[in-house]
Formats: C-alpha cells, structure tokens, sequence
C-alpha cells in the first residue's frame, strides 16, 4: 500500500527539521546547532584561530617577526595572545547565547535554536504530508474512483463496480452496484449469530457455542454453504422467513438500510445469497460494523480465508475481507467482496468491489477484481476510517 512514508533519498519537509528544510540529518544535536550559530553569527575566526592568529604579526603561515626579548619575551607575547583569544572568544560566546533564546542564552539538546534573520526561507509546503494534511475532498475521491473503474474495465475486459466511504458516505465508480450478495452476506449471518450467542449466555439461556463456532469458522474460512445454513436456521429458530428478518433488523442496527427480507415481502424467496446487496450499503455494513457486539470474532475470521479463496482485497496485506460469487439468474458469473483495508497509519477503511467478465469466464473475474484490488490504495489514501468501538 501506499503509504505517507517518504521514498529513499527524499528530503523531508519542514515538520521536526528545526523548523525549517536546511539539508541537515534531523538527528543533528544541540551543540551542532550551537556550532551553525555561531558561524551565522560571528563574522571573525574563531576563538582557537583568533588565539592562534595571535602568535603571528604577517600573514597566515608566516613567522612573527623577530628581535629581541628571548623565552621571556616569546612567553609574555604568548600570553597576551592567549588572553586576546579568550576575549574574543567570550565576546563569540557572548553574541551567540544573545540570539539563541534559550534559557540563560543556552540552547538545551533537542531544542530547536532559532533561525537567524538572514536564514534562507522554509521550502513551500503543499500540505500533503504531515499530521495536518487535509484529507481529500469528496469530488477528488470521486475522480479517482472513477478513473480507477473506468480503467479496470477497459483494461480487463469486465464490467465492474467499486465502492469506499467518503466524507460525506459512500462513494460509487462503475456500472454495478446492486447484484446478488452471493457469500458477502454470510458476513451479517454471522454477526447475527455471535449477538444472539452472547444474548443466550448473558441470560442464562442454552446456547449452542461449539457447533455456531465450528460454523462460523467453516462460513467464513470456506465460504460452507452448508455452515452458512446452519447459521440462518439458528437465527431464524428454524424459519427462513424469520431470519430474513433477523438479519435485516441486525444490518439495519450496523447502519446498513438493505432490506434482506424483501424477498419474502415480493413472494418470491429464493435464498440468502439472492438478497440484493448494493456496494455502496455493504461500505455502509462494514463502516458500523465494528460497534456490535462480537463482531470482532468475525472480523478475525475474515482474516484467513483459504489460498484458493484470495483473490482482490486478499492481495492487500491485513485486510478483512469475505468474497461471494456465482451465476446470476441471467447467466452472468459475478465475483464480489466486502472488507475492510487497512491504511498507512493502521487504521481501517470500508470498501466494496464486484467484476463481472465480459466473456463470462470466472478467471477474468478475479483478474479484475484483482487488478480494483490492485488500485485501491492510491484511491484510499486519506479515505475516512471505519467507525472504532469508541465512536459508536
């Protein structure tokens, strides 16, 4: 991923470089500092060439002139020439601590001296890197999203679909948006059962933990058909109709509006993996997920789906992710995946993608979810995070 990290060799900007950009290596000490300041300053050599210097009347390299006096002679000259150079020296000294600022005229280590007047001026900062950066608008999140889609689709020869959460919600890029979940809503099942699990416990109610945790495991590790059954029927206490309903009220607690019982409500009930499931609510699903009881289990699990299951966001180190995909109704073979993506700072960003190939081959599909996945980074940098137990 990309990160805010600086490439090898580039300068830094201003933050923790003495205020300003100078060159220096930024672990550079106060007495180095102490040093620069007193070549910004004083305009004369320094107190060892003054002292030196004072044991010559030509110029640098020349002997003093002779005559007479002897050892006693050269000796007195040597001593006014040492205390010449120490007056110097305390006058340098003196200037230095002046203009240094700092406590009694010392500059402490680790503290910044102040620049001279005369120093050059602090490089122009564009305000993309640092703590204070400002977080990219909406509108230039959008453009590259749809950069991002409409490149994969041309490139990869599939229709495709991605969303990411915004400042103001989510944002969408692509032809596709609500299909099938397919296995992405084994997700919110599972959520369902680990809040209905720690509800039985509380109460003292009996409660299946071994089985719904071998089921979890199998649900969201494989992507367990079977499993994923097993987890409908406990939510629901045996009825499809009832869980429908169990799982809408739980996504619609996340902050998700998907209504996944409406099959039931159209008459035309078909299978949890048929409920429509646009991208933009699974962002939605997965921004609020993390402020419901439980949902950290489920979130570990999404990170370890088996190897012949990663395929896009797998390809992002530290993602959560689950993957659904399959035939629809029309024959089109689609692949889709929800998670969350972690960003250079280690926080979590909620996204959604979707492919469906054009040539109707499952390869092309994971290519092109591959290549969203591929591309994301760059289109996340400075995305919002998702909700944390303390915003909820």
């Amino acid at each position: 991923m990309a990160s805010n990290e600086r490439p090898d060799g580039a300068p830094r900007r201003s933050q923790g470089w003495r205020g300003m950009y100078t060159g220096e290596p930024e672990a550079q000490t106060g007495a180095q500092q102490g040093a620069a300041g007193q070549q910004e300053v004083a305009a004369g050599p320094t107190g060892a060439q003054a002292a030196s210097a004072g044991q010559f009347d030509g110029p640098e390299g020349q002997p003093r002139s002779g005559g007479v006096g002897g050892r006693g002679a050269r000796r007195g000259g040597l001593v006014a020439g040492l205390a010449v150079g120490a007056a110097v020296l305390a006058i340098t000294v003196g200037l230095v601590m002046g203009l240094s600022g700092g406590e009694g005229g010392v500059t402490k280590k680790g503290e910044e001296s102040a620049p001279a007047a005369n120093t050059a001026a602090a490089p122009y900062n564009d305000g993309t890197d640092g703590a204070d950066a400002t977080p990219p608008t909406d509108e230039e999140q959008q453009a590259k999203l749809d950069k991002l889609a409409a490149d994969i689709a041309k490139k990869n020869n599939v229709q495709v679909g991605v969303a990411i959460l915004g400042q103001g919600g989510p944002l969408h890029a692509g032809k596709l948006n609500e299909e099938g979940a397919w296995s992405t809503i084994k997700v919110p099942i599972a959520g369902a059962v680990e809040e209905k699990l720690r509800h039985a416990e509380a109460h003292g109610q009996p409660a299946p933990r071994a089985a719904m945790e071998a089921d979890m495991d199998a649900a969201i590790h494989y992507s367990d058909n079977d499993a994923a059954f097993r987890l409908w029927m406990y939510v629901g206490d045996g009825s499809d109709r009832t869980a429908a309903y169990k799982v809408r009220d739980y996504m619609h607690r996340v902050g998700d509006p998907t209504n996944a019982a409406k099959q039931f409500e159209d008459g035309v009930y078909i299978g949890f993996g048929a409920i429509k499931w646009k991208l933009t609510d699974q962002v939605k699903f997965m921004n609020g997920f993390r402020c419901m009881n439980g949902s950290d289990k489920v979130l570990t699990r999404m990170e370890h789906i088996i190897p012949e299951h990663k395929y896009g966001l797998a390809k992002i180190n530290g993602a959560q992710f689950k993957g659904g995909w399959g035939p629809e109704p029309d024959g089109r073979f689609i692949y889709r995946q929800l998670g969350l993506v972690p960003g250079p700072d280690g926080e979590m960003t909620p996204v959604a993608i979707m492919a469906i190939p054009n040539d109707g081959l499952e390869p092309t599909a994971w290519e092109g979810v591959d290549a969203l996945a591929k591309g994301l980074p760059d289109v996340l940098e400075g995305a919002p995070p998702a909700k944390t137990k303390d915003d909820c």
